[in-house]
């Protein structure tokens, strides 16, 4: 045998060997790997949030959402808010005062979506991971405590459906004070923070780079 085909048998069978490992990684260990992760991405997730985010790698879902928890509360913000009112009929007057004091819960909607995305990787190409999640909002507008005073007039009674009246002006203005609060920025931050506190020692180990990504109402999975 000569040497010319001895040189060409070696580079031939360096070659196979070079395809089967490229292909034992890319169509195994990669896929393994990839899906290795999504495991304990989920995990974490559900040790942390109390649910089991919607998984997908490269587009295909390996978890379903479950509505463990529905919406996620971040922040509680306690905020008084006045209202008064007055009526004169035929001189008589009769007057309402209500101060009431709310609790405004800032947080997410998870019916509204929240999925994690992972895209494999290559040999030399890091995977990206994806945490997708709706855009903070006022949960809820909880009273905790109103008080009333009222004064009636000779002739110009306050009646209870005065005090029903004055009572949703008064929760009108605390859901537009709590519009105002300007806590829906914290609490994104607040809730990226406590993912990467979560996610990053699992990451750690892995070829991965990751985002944490508010969507825009309607563009959720």
């Amino acid at each position: 045998m000569s040497d010319t085909t001895i040189i060409v048998i070696s580079i031939l069978v360096f070659l196979l060997i070079l395809f089967a490992g490229t292909a034992w990684l890319v169509f195994v260990y990669f896929p393994k790997k990839t899906l290795s992760v999504a495991n304990e991405l989920a995990e974490t997730i559900k040790n942390t949030l109390g649910l089991t985010p919607q998984v997908t790698i490269n587009q295909k879902i390996i978890y379903k959402r479950t509505n463990e928890i529905l919406q996620l509360a971040m922040i509680e913000q306690d905020y008084d808010v006045e209202y008064e009112t007055s009526d004169k009929l035929l001189g008589s007057e009769k007057r309402i005062h209500l101060r009431g004091m709310y609790r405004a819960k800032i947080g997410f909607d998870l019916q509204k979506g929240f999925n994690i995305e992972v895209h494999r990787g290559g040999f030399l190409k890091p995977g990206q991971v994806t945490l997708q999640l709706p855009r903070a909002e006022i949960l809820s507008v909880e009273p905790l405590d109103i008080q009333k005073t009222s004064s009636s007039g000779l002739i110009n009674w306050v009646m209870n459906k005065d005090i029903e009246n004055a009572t949703k002006e008064l929760n009108t203005l605390a859901l537009d004070k709590a519009s105002k609060l300007e806590m829906l920025d914290d609490a994104e931050k607040r809730i990226e923070n406590r993912l990467n506190e979560a996610l990053l020692p699992r990451l750690v180990n892995y070829q991965l780079r990751h985002e944490v990504k508010f969507l825009e109402l309607g563009t959720g999975g």
